[in-house]
């Protein structure tokens, strides 16, 4: 009876040495599976970005189109835009460097002046139109 019992307990242990490891696995890759990736930010996934480098990628676009509407322009306004649509990341156009700079001042207002409580935006002087008006 203690060689059968000896023999079942090396039979459970070399089960379970098989198989926890191989439950591990399964483990430790469903939780991988399930920890949330880290969203690209808007400079990881697009070139020539200077301003805001650290807003997520997915959220550059939908931004780009508010900028649109507050000043009543089309992306060609600022951003060179090639047949195969290319250029976006060039800098010929002047309109893009002041861009940058009313979107860091923008960002500085914000920042610095808790009056405003972090609502200037480009339409705040813009209003729809490329130029602001007085």
């Amino acid at each position: 009876m203690r060689s059968s019992r000896s023999f079942s307990l090396r039979q459970n242990a070399l089960i379970a040495s098989m198989v926890l490891p191989a439950i591990l696995l399964v483990v430790a890759s469903v939780a991988q599976e399930q920890a949330p990736e880290k969203p690209l930010t808007a400079k990881e996934k697009f070139k020539n970005i200077k301003v805001l480098k650290n807003l997520p990628a997915d959220d550059l676009i939908p931004v780009m189109r508010k900028w649109n509407a507050a000043l009543g322009v089309k992306c060609d306004f600022c951003h060179v835009i090639n047949p195969d649509h290319t250029g976006f990341d060039k800098d010929d156009k002047p309109q893009k460097g002041a861009a940058r700079k009313m979107v860091q001042m923008t960002m500085d207002i914000n920042k610095r002046h808790k009056v405003v409580e972090k609502k200037v935006t480009c339409n705040t002087c813009h209003k729809g139109h490329a130029e602001p008006e007085n």
